[in-house]
């Protein structure tokens, strides 16, 4: 940071000042030293010969005087006053819609400093301003635009970047409002990455793609949007998904499946933990190469995880009826009974299956596979079989080469551990 230059917000006695006193304080000594002799000239000449050094001394050889700017403690700008409570989340992200449109601050979060001047920051200020409206005109033509509603919020994170449509939601007790309620799910898809990076013992760059997520209100905005950012063509659907190297859910809240908050942001992580699982190196997509219990069963792990629940079921928006699902969704107690009686589909069954070919205890059978998986092995081991899958190596030989045993030896001890840990009766 520069130097501030203040305009009369301090007092400050410059070096210039304190040499005409020393030399007046000299001048006055030997003048009234006068005749006398010993003791008194001694201790005269004695302060010259401390003074008058320091006192001729050239100016960049003595310290400069402290310069404080009392207005913004040196540091060239204010804090924009037009954010109130959300100044913090604001500053927690890159870039803001919102906050780009506040016509003080234009979206840096500062004011300049009216009181000093330091070009420094001046020139940093501006920066920022002009890289926020660049970023903000770039989304409004190619997504607002396009979808020819009324104008979106836009949010930009470390990982994420997501246009933002929902009305005010109820979340707990408190009903929130579009804009924070977009920093909310910033927040939130920001978290899920980091959890998925922490279970599946993944470095930072494993997983290098940004998070595109465009979340509508509107079906019209989604059938206008979807296809284009996607570039799957299906207009009438309730999300659309671009995996592997490029990483893009785009959806609406369809309110017969997302009826609220809760609804919704468990439908953003089970699609969003699909864009993550085909993203990790090597980026690739599972659902067609007989892996649909790895595919479906790690993103149902996590909505289970952090709301309880496996309500989302991917190729099925425009195949079964809205909001069907199987047992409300809470699957230990089901697959237990499964299990107690014999009609679990085997392993050797489920791997040979792609995603859109499982029914709905085959999906309730891939969760419990991950649950165990994960909970027994460990992620690291979970995270090897995916990509041997990935690369098109058969069940019958990525199961022995990551966990010893093959698909019909570890099926024994996976049933074994749901009659151990899955209830036989669901508690109330």
């Amino acid at each position: 940071m520069g130097a501030c230059e203040v305009m009369g917000a301090c007092e400050v006695m410059g070096a210039g000042e304190l040499t005409e006193a020393a030399e007046r304080r000299a001048a006055g000594a030997v003048r009234t030293a006068g005749p006398r002799l010993g003791t008194a000239r001694r201790w005269s000449l004695g302060w010259l010969a401390v003074l008058l050094p320091w006192a001729v001394a050239p100016a960049s050889a003595q310290t400069a005087p402290a310069v404080v700017c009392r207005t913004c403690d040196n540091h060239g700008t204010l804090p924009c006053s037009k954010h109130g409570k959300l100044l913090e989340a604001e500053r927690a992200v890159q870039s803001c819609s919102v906050a780009i449109d506040c016509k003080v601050c234009l979206g840096a979060l500062a004011v300049d400093c009216k009181t000093c001047r330091n070009t420094t920051v001046e020139v940093e200020l501006q920066r920022r301003q002009q890289t926020a409206r660049e970023w903000l005109q770039k989304r409004r033509t190619d997504i607002d635009q396009t979808a020819g509603g009324d104008p979106l919020c836009h949010l930009l994170t470390q990982h994420v970047e997501l246009a933002f449509g929902i009305k005010p939601l109820q979340v707990g007790k408190d009903k929130v409002d579009t804009h924070p309620l977009m920093h909310l799910y910033g927040e939130r898809i920001e978290s899920l990455r980091k959890l998925y990076l922490e279970t599946f013992a993944l470095r930072e760059e494993e997983q290098h793609e940004v998070l595109h997520v465009y979340m509508f209100r509107s079906g019209t905005d989604q059938a206008r949007i979807g296809p284009r950012v996607t570039g799957i063509g299906v207009s009438q659907s309730t999300g659309t998904k671009l995996m592997g190297v490029d990483c893009v859910y785009s959806m609406w809240q369809d309110p017969r499946y997302f009826p609220d908050d809760e609804a919704l942001w468990r439908g953003v992580i089970h699609n969003v933990v699909h864009l993550l699982v085909c993203n990790t190196n090597p980026s690739q997509v599972l659902y067609n190469k007989k892996a649909g219990w790895l595919d479906e069963g790690i993103a149902h792990w996590f909505e289970d995880k952090l709301t309880g629940k496996c309500l989302n079921y991917c190729f099925e928006e425009i195949l079964v009826n809205p909001g069907a699902n199987w047992k409300g969704g809470r699957w230990r107690t089901p697959v237990r009974k499964l299990v107690d009686e014999g009609k679990a589909r085997p392993l050797a069954e489920l791997c040979g299956l792609n995603t859109d070919q499982l029914d709905f205890p085959d999906h309730a059978l891939a969760f419990a596979w991950i649950d165990y998986l994960l909970t027994v092995h460990g992620g690291a081991k979970l995270r090897d079989l995916v990509r041997e899958a990935k690369q098109d190596r058969p069940m019958r030989e990525a199961l022995p080469a990551v966990y010893g045993q093959n698909v019909l030896t570890i099926e024994a001890p996976f049933q074994q551990w749901v009659k151990e840990h899955y209830p036989a009766v669901e508690s109330r």
